[in-house]
């Protein structure tokens, strides 16, 4: 029974696994389908991906190709330019410079230039001076490229030598130019002036002279010659006042007291311009970098020119060169508002003088190694001294060790100031009598100012700074006020004169005028006619009539002049009331 039913059970359960299989093999066959068409979905967009790629590579390329061949046509047009401005220039300097075989002679050079621009005769004097004095000039910066050109033509037919681009100097053992080419300069110049001498006359002739205007004055009528006439002007500049006279001596009496050395003829300007890096440097400075350099270079010793220009001994001429560049246009006058830009300025260029000087310099750099040989000597010596003392507080003796002991035990000899040995004004010998036997007590002088003989160095530096500014400010207060006042003056003048000319004239004037008109109308009257007893009789004869009554007031008695008189004061006047 058991078995039949196990038997049943298998053979129920046989059919099952076939349909598992089938349906297993059908989901299979569904998903293999739909991974095909997946992949080859992929493949077709990878395809077009490609194509577009492609495509888009094919015509950047020709776009590439067509800015290449655009680039390489202007290129082509441009050089083409350059070589027919070439072409110009070359056929331009052939033409004005001539043949090589045939060489130009200075003087028609020179008539050439002074006929095509006949204003640049000066400089071109002061070119050729500079020229001649050994100076390098270079003619690269002038704006007209043809005067350029024919001041090349000229310096060339002057047999000057060309040290690189358009720069000219003077060859060694040459005559100087202007003593080739100056009578030609000259004899131009001349008729200029004299056309201006010319046109002065004219100007002068143009005024009419002081005696015409004279005789028009006396013309004018009474009261016009009575008027206040203008001011009396004077011809050239107003000389200051007393106080700025003072003022101004003031300060140039502390200027040189600020002074370490007199500089005669070192504030002569260095020829040639900086380079325009240099300058574009000088002028990113500030005004506290400029007053630092200018502090610096008043504060250094006058025989340390590396510390003046800012330098080392070591530093080559060329980088000292380019170090005073910078200084020189920080701390120039007219850049710098400092009141010791000038000392400074002079000072810097002393000191770049001197280290241009290669004697000069090889004796600076001589004494500076002797001083660092020498500071060097003292710290190995003080070295050594110090060994030796530390060798005898060990108990320990070499060779030459009481020698640099002794002169360690030597001190030097104490030395006093000049106050202390020399005698204040009032005790100095020769100002007492030789029947004197005590100082006197009544005729003691002032010594003023005695702080001179305990300040230190930077003390008396401080108080010099400090009277050159106090001058400085002072003169500059006084040069103020003087301008106020010429302005104020000129205010009250346009005042006046427009007062004169618009508004009525005031009592006093009206006054002065009247009475000046009454004394010349006393003036003008004929003489009195003499009565008959003059020349006759020493005195006037007694006349009964004429003296008793003289002194008298006619009295008139007219009523109506009565009737007026009493109405004017004591009654109500001559009009008649109406009472209501």
């Amino acid at each position: 029974m058991g078995s039949s039913s196990r038997k049943s059970r298998h053979r129920k359960s046989s059919p099952e696994p076939s349909t598992s299989t089938a349906a297993t093999s059908s989901s299979a066959t569904s998903s293999s389908e739909d991974e095909l068409e997946s992949s080859s979905k992929l493949r077709k967009r990878r395809r077009d991906r490609e194509d577009k790629r492609r495509s888009k590579k094919s015509r950047r390329d020709g776009e590439r190709s067509k800015k290449k061949k655009r680039h390489s046509r202007r290129d082509r047009e441009k050089d083409k330019r350059r070589e027919r401005k070439k072409r110009r220039y070359d056929s331009d300097d052939e033409s004005g410079s001539g043949s090589d075989s045939e060489p130009e002679s200075p003087e028609t050079v020179l008539r050439f230039i002074l006929k095509k621009f006949p204003a640049v005769a000066g400089d071109l004097e002061q070119l050729l001076r500079m020229i001649d004095e050994g100076q390098a000039v270079d003619i690269r910066g002038l704006s007209e490229r043809s005067l350029v050109k024919h001041l090349r033509r000229l310096f060339i037919s002057l047999n000057l030598k060309e040290n690189g681009d358009k720069i000219f100097l003077l060859p060694d053992k040459a005559s100087p130019t202007l003593d080739c080419v100056g009578p030609i300069i000259l004899s131009h110049m001349q008729p200029q002036k004299e056309l201006e001498q010319l046109e002065s006359h004219k100007e002068a002739k143009s005024v009419p002279p002081a005696s015409e205007m004279e005789c028009g004055a006396n013309n004018v009528d009474d009261r016009k010659e009575d008027s206040v006439g203008p001011r009396r002007r004077v011809i050239g500049p107003e000389m200051p006042s007393a106080e700025l006279l003072a003022a101004a001596a003031k300060l140039t009496e502390a200027e040189a007291e600020l002074r370490e050395a007199e500089l005669d003829g070192d504030d002569d300007l260095f020829i040639g311009p900086p380079p325009p890096a240099v300058v574009k440097e000088a002028e990113s400075s500030n005004e506290a970098e400029r007053f630092e350099e200018i502090t610096r270079i008043i504060g250094a010793e006058a025989d340390s020119l590396y510390d003046i220009v800012g330098a080392n001994k070591d530093m080559s001429a060329e980088n000292i060169k380019k170090r005073y560049w910078k200084l020189s246009l920080m701390v120039h006058p007219d850049k710098c508002s400092h009141p010791q830009a000038h000392q400074a300025f002079v000072k810097l260029n002393k000191a770049f003088k001197d280290l241009q000087d290669p004697a000069k310099r090889k004796a600076l750099d001589d004494k500076l190694k002797e001083k660092e040989d020498r500071e060097a000597f003292q710290v190995e010596l003080k070295a050594m001294r110090e060994a030796a003392q530390w060798r005898r507080l060990q108990g320990i003796s070499m060779e030459g060790d009481d020698i640099l002991l002794a002169e360690m035990d030597v001190k030097a000899p104490p030395k006093r100031d000049e106050w202390m040995t020399t005698l204040p004004p009032e005790r100095k010998p020769g100002g007492m009598t030789m029947h004197s036997t005590r100082f006197s007590k009544t005729g003691k002088e002032g010594r003023g100012d005695t702080s001179v003989w305990t300040d230190t160095p930077s003390e008396r530096a401080q108080k010099a700074k400090m009277n050159y500014l106090e001058a400085y400010n002072e003169a500059a207060a006084l040069a103020s006020n003087v301008q106020e006042k010429a302005k104020m003056s000129a205010d009250a003048e346009l005042v006046d004169q427009y007062n004169k000319s618009k508004r009525s004239k005031s009592l006093v004037e009206k006054h002065v005028e009247s009475a000046k008109s009454r004394s010349k109308k006393k003036s003008k009257k004929e003489p009195a006619v003499q009565d008959d007893w003059e020349g006759k009789h020493p005195w006037k004869p007694w006349d009964r009539e004429k003296d008793l009554t003289a002194g008298r007031q006619s009295v008139n008695l007219e009523t109506d002049n009565m009737a007026q008189g009493l109405t004017s004061r004591f009654s109500s006047g001559s009009f008649q009331r109406s009472f209501l």
